[in-house]
């Protein structure tokens, strides 16, 4: 070791090789994993109109304050699942659903993926089917009367002069009532709950 310590190029090429060897190892390999283009078993490609919905969404760079990925983490889990007065409402189960951290399979039809970088409002990988439309309509027409204290802006421009959605809101809201949907956690935590 004392001969990589005194040769300046013989250090470099030896952090080179280790660089090298650490980018294949973590990068290469696991993209040659075949499971990893695999869909879900419950994944669906877009519709016409979640496809108009996904490019309005990119466009008005819902990205830069929205994730969709649940890390496996448990505050995630927990935070982005179905609470118990959610879960009693609709299937009649008092009982916390964690949602299950993301999984690959989940965005074989994202081309490109909207993974997001950071999290200024709340991440959307399991927004699909949490609320109804006429909920996400409210929001894009004024957040802070579904979700108090948000700092997202007024969509306006998605209302006509009546206040009715326009076809670009629509699409909207059919792409975020998509996403989370490509597994069915939902269910298949209830189920687990009803079966102990």
């Amino acid at each position: 070791m004392k001969i990589v310590e005194t040769k300046s190029v013989v250090l470099v090429v030896f952090v080179a090789l280790l660089a090298l060897l650490g980018t294949y190892f973590t990068m290469v390999v696991p993209l040659m994993d075949q499971s990893l283009y695999e869909p879900t078993a419950d994944a669906t490609p877009y519709s016409k109109l979640e496809l108009r919905g996904k490019e309005i969404y990119q466009r008005e760079g819902c990205t830069y304050c929205h994730t969709q990925q649940v890390r496996n983490l448990l505050a995630e889990t927990k935070r982005y699942g179905m609470g118990e007065e959610e879960t009693f409402k609709r299937y009649g189960v008092r009982a916390l659903i964690q949602a299950p951290p993301s999984q690959p399979g989940e965005y074989v039809y994202d081309k490109p993926h909207l993974l997001g970088t950071r999290r200024v409002g709340p991440d959307l990988a399991r927004v699909g089917g949490k609320y109804d439309n006429s909920w996400h309509i409210n929001h894009l027409r004024d957040p802070r009367s579904t979700s108090p204290g948000s700092i997202m802006p007024a969509y306006s421009w998605y209302f006509d002069d009546r206040g009715q959605p326009t076809k670009d809101a629509i699409a909207l809201v059919a792409y975020l009532q998509k996403l989370g949907t490509n597994i069915k956690w939902r269910e298949q935590g209830v189920a687990r709950v009803k079966n102990q």
